[in-house]
């Protein structure tokens, strides 16, 4: 456990140093991505390693290879998406719990780990206890307003049905089948 400690440290160390590892001329032209790509060109700088340009990746920069694939705190990591994985997994291991699982299944596999005696590395439980609360709530709230809102337009629409009598209607559709009768027989008047 020593040597992992130390290990742990020399890793951080190293990666504290490490530059990032963007494609040549990436400041200057828009088209070209920031990953990595190896320098190419007879007079590339930085193909040459020259100082002041950036750094190329070498192997120098890797962590200790007896530590490769360990959290920081010293624990080999799973990966995880349901029941089945938790139940499966070892002590010596830390959970990783996928961030595409939703809020409801992360409580249940958080609740699994903590019953098993797992550490789960990116979660904790009462962050997320908190915020599925706080989502109850406001679904809640959102509902509440809805159902408020159907009332008062239901509300709305009968008071507009009662100002409304059946007798004015049938009177406007009278009206205005007069108005296009007058409206006809004056283009018929104008036409003679």
């Amino acid at each position: 456990m020593v040597k992992m400690n130390k290990l742990l440290e020399v890793r951080k160390k190293i990666k504290g140093k490490k530059p990032e590892f963007i494609q040549q001329d990436y400041h200057k032209k828009r088209r070209l991505s920031k990953k990595w790509k190896r320098p190419t060109g007879l007079q590339s700088k930085m193909r040459h390693q020259f100082k002041g340009y950036n750094r190329r990746v070498k192997q120098g920069w890797r962590s200790p290879v007896e530590i490769r694939g360990y959290h920081g705190k010293g624990l080999k990591v799973l990966l995880v998406r349901t029941l089945k994985d938790i139940e499966s997994a070892d002590k010596d291991l830390g959970l990783i719990i996928q961030s595409s699982v939703g809020l409801r299944k992360k409580l249940i596999l958080l609740e699994a780990a903590e019953k098993k005696g797992l550490t789960v590395l990116n979660l904790r439980i009462d962050n997320v206890k908190k915020k599925h609360e706080l989502l109850k709530q406001s679904k809640q709230e959102s509902k509440k307003d809805r159902d408020a809102k159907k009332k008062k337009t239901i509300e709305d629409s009968s008071k507009k049905a009662e100002k409304k009598k059946p007798g004015l209607e049938d009177k406007t559709e009278e009206e205005k089948k007069a108005e296009e009768k007058k409206a006809k027989d004056e283009v018929l008047i104008h036409k003679e």
